[in-house]
């Protein structure tokens, strides 16, 4: 019973020395502190040993200074010593004080404030609005955070800013297809384009050779997705989507990216050196859909190829007003003849070929609603393929 008992003493005086060594390291720690105040005691104590000790090296150099010797009792002191001890201590507190200010100060702005800035950051982009009311324990280290921003290994600078690019690349993908998302399109893409259009505002009238850059939109829809998910269910319908995702990035490569639209339907941007044979690419995606894109049913073995319906358009469409047509117009354009595609009979492709400009305003917006109404008012034609390329 005594072995036990002293066993258990043992025990939790070594449970206290490891806490007390652990709160010791964590007070010690610069940017572990859990508050504020906790800074401001640390630099306090700080400036005021260092102060101390300015203060006793200048007392001593006084005494001797005036010949007198620094080490004697306090009543034995003459009114000098004592005069020069009571103003090098009102001055050591009150350095101490301003100069923990200071660095207060210097911490708020330099540590404190910025990490609670870069979690706000973070904030906007998770949709955690509280995040950034929660930077002591980003600074502390800790990990009672659900995103866990802990790596002893890193700067809390690193830290955040990793978190900050891993949500942003999470963000902008899809996890079903591994391609981009929507969100990438309309606030990242579209900026991309638009630059793209104002810088090449001053090079329209020259003419254009091979170095010159061509863009181009596709939309792509899954003919009949809805009965994969009807027949074989909707894992089935994910991996199908997957499947579609890497293909298209296959064939696609480094001329452009994917985007997943929204359900079944794909966008691609394309970008190439001029000229760009827009058809001959539309009927390589078509190919390359058909021939690596099907659906394996585990139960019965049936293995089941898919198709897609294809739409295009050139951007921007037309070369003289190229920003009288806005990016989002150029996707309708291309989804208005991707279901051009799929009303005449699916498994084929359809693309808008500029013929000239329209010179009002209101006739471009109404060209850029309708493809019909462009293709009737002769401002662009239908661009569909041969018999024999679909064989």
């Amino acid at each position: 019973m005594t072995k036990l008992l002293a066993k258990n003493k043992s025990l939790s005086a070594g449970i206290f020395m490891k806490k007390s060594l652990k709160n010791k390291n964590r007070r010690m720690a610069i940017g572990s502190w859990e508050y504020m105040w906790q800074a401001a005691a640390f630099l306090f104590a700080c400036v005021s040993i260092f102060s101390f000790l300015i203060g006793l090296f200048t007392y001593i150099s006084l005494c001797i200074f005036h010949g007198l010797s620094p080490v004697l009792p306090w009543g034995s002191m003459s009114s000098l010593q004592q005069s020069i001890i009571g103003s090098l201590i009102l001055i050591v507190c009150l350095f101490s004080l301003l100069m923990t200010l200071l660095l207060i100060m210097l911490y708020d702005r330099l540590i404190y404030s910025p990490v609670k800035y870069l979690l706000g950051e973070v904030g906007n982009i998770t949709g955690d609005r509280e995040l950034s009311d929660n930077v002591d324990q980003y600074l502390r280290g800790g990990k009672k955070s659900l995103f866990d921003l802990y790596n002893p290994r890193k700067s809390w600078v690193e830290r955040v800013q990793e978190y900050v690019n891993r949500a942003s690349s999470e963000r902008y993908f899809d996890e079903i297809t591994g391609c981009f998302n929507r969100k990438y399109f309309s606030q990242v893409l579209t900026e991309i384009l638009k630059t793209h259009i104002l810088c090449s505002l001053s090079q329209r009238m020259i003419p254009r050779t091979n170095a010159n850059i061509c863009y181009g939109m596709y939309l792509i829809d899954i003919d009949h997705f809805k009965q994969i998910n009807d027949e074989f269910g909707h894992m089935y319908g994910d991996q199908v989507l997957a499947l579609v995702g890497q293909t298209l990035r296959s064939v696609i490569g480094s001329e452009g990216v994917v985007v997943r639209n929204g359900g079944e339907e794909f966008l691609i941007i394309v970008c190439k050196n001029y000229p760009m044979n827009y058809s001959v690419l539309a009927e390589k995606i078509r190919k390359e859909f058909c021939d690596g894109v099907y659906v394996t049913y585990l139960k019965t073995q049936e293995i089941r190829p898919l198709t897609c319906s294809v739409g295009f358009v050139p951007f921007p469409l037309f070369e003289n007003s190229q920003t009288r047509i806005s990016v989002q117009q150029h996707v309708d354009l291309a989804d208005q003849a991707m279901y051009m595609a799929k009303n005449c009979g699916r498994n084929t492709w359809r693309g808008i070929e500029p013929l000239f400009p329209p010179l009002l305003e209101e006739e471009i917006q109404r060209s850029a609603a309708s493809v019909e109404y462009g293709i009737q008012a002769g401002y662009f034609r239908m661009d569909e393929p041969n018999l024999f390329d679909l064989v």
